[in-house]
């Protein structure tokens, strides 16, 4: 029955019900709205407000987590995902200290082969290698791994022409960079080479080399092994293979499949979110059955994220439940 509040000038006499006017029948659709509240929400009462709070957060958890899995399981039938989970690595912290600390220890030592000729000595010697470890170090990660040996990786996916002609454009310029870089550092190796020669012959008294020391790409074209100090060799050496250490850190920077690490790590954060949401302190008073769906979206999600297999073994579970 709905209960019907009496303005206080009528509380003296009993008054019919034919006889209210409707004004009096104001809190009716508030108390009728109360009620939808609750059959949506769940229990209700003096923590009501704590309840539908967090029951909202929960819902609204709950289908985020539900986007981001149908992202990831599309994003696996687009590339025809079928034997393996995203690899890649919890942190990129780790992949950026070693390509600060290739850049400064390779920096460091070409400072120092450097100097000798340099007119401002260390510093001088400095500002050249700085530049040359750096644009090194970077197109070897960037141009070469990350970009071109991770799409050369995507060769087994599929045989369409799109992807093929992916690969073959990372090869490509996996090649030209790779020659680029290494004509970088023979460059560098016979420019160090050429500045040690001028700094001998100007302490013997002889006249300065200026024109040959400014010619260091002449220098490789001609003669690109012809080292004549220990020096520029070593240095060679070590700028092809701090070059190696960071293409290969391109390559493991991230899932081989472009974009397959970031709409799984979107789904690890979801997934994150609703299980916190699930088990929030304030969650007790929450309807059973609303639990028991987020779980078992929980539950499904988890074997998502541990492979297109498990992700089948769910969906079969779940076909023949129903």
């Amino acid at each position: 029955m709905m209960s019907v509040s009496i303005p206080a000038h009528h509380q003296r006499g009993a008054i019919p019900l034919a006889n209210i006017e409707p004004q009096m029948l104001d809190q009716a659709p508030k108390s009728a709205s109360t009620s939808n509240l609750s059959r949506i929400f769940g229990n209700t009462g003096d923590n009501s407000q704590t309840v539908n709070e967090q029951t909202i957060a929960l819902n609204k958890a709950m289908s985020i987590a539900e986007a981001r899995r149908d992202d990831l399981r599309s994003f696996r039938n687009k590339w025809n995902i079928t034997d393996r989970a995203a690899i890649y690595p919890e942190s990129h912290i780790l992949h950026f200290s070693i390509l600060a600390a290739l850049v400064l220890f390779e920096g460091m030592a070409n400072a120092y082969f450097f100097s000798t000729g340099s007119d401002l000595g260390l510093l001088g010697g400095w500002l050249q290698a700085i530049t040359v470890s750096f644009t090194n170090v970077i197109a070897a990660f960037f141009l070469i791994g990350f970009l071109g040996m991770r799409q050369l990786s995507n060769f087994h996916i599929g045989a369409n022409m799109k992807q093929m002609g992916a690969g073959l454009l990372a090869l490509a310029g996996i090649a030209i960079t790779a020659f680029a870089l290494f004509g970088l550092n023979l460059t560098a190796a016979h420019f160090r080479d050429l500045l040690e020669l001028n700094s001998a012959t100007l302490a013997l008294g002889g006249s300065e080399t200026t024109g040959t020391v400014l010619a260091p790409v002449l220098e490789a074209r001609t003669n690109p092994f012809g080292f004549q100090t220990l020096e520029a060799m070593l240095l060679l050496i070590l700028g092809v293979t701090f070059a190696i250490i960071a293409a290969y850190k391109g390559r493991t920077f991230d899932d081989v499949i472009p974009g397959y690490g970031g709409v799984t790590r979107r789904l690890v954060a979801a997934s994150d979110a609703l299980e916190a949401a699930i088990f929030s302190k304030k969650n007790g008073n929450l309807p059973e059955e609303k639990v028991e769906d987020a779980l078992l979206l929980h539950a499904e999600i988890c074997k998502d994220l541990a492979g297109p297999a498990k992700a089948d073994e769910s969906n079969g579970d779940t076909q023949e439940s129903v």
